[in-house]
């Protein structure tokens, strides 16, 4: 067996390696893709949810308290219109 057949045997063995190799990193990448989307999937819905109950717990306390939501509203609107005023000197 010359030296040349000797190394392409090597070279071949080497090939197979990794692209076995390369095959189970791909597939370990696609398995913690796809855990890592049903995870953002959960979370956006939980969210979801948290945001709406929290907005509906806005519009019942600003119904029941009107005078407050407009004074905060006036005091908000008076903050951002000083903020943007000095932002934009």
């Amino acid at each position: 067996m010359s030296e040349s057949t000797r190394i392409d045997e090597a070279q071949k063995k080497i090939g197979k390696r990794i692209n076995g190799a390369t095959e189970v990193l791909q597939d370990k990448v696609e398995q913690t893709y796809d855990e890592v989307i049903d995870k953002l999937k959960d979370e956006r819905d939980w969210l979801e949810k948290e945001l709406k109950h929290e907005y509906r717990n806005a519009r019942r306390y600003v119904r029941a308290n009107p005078e407050q939501g407009v004074g905060f509203a006036l005091l908000a609107g008076l903050a951002l219109g000083i903020l943007l005023g000095r932002a934009s000197k």
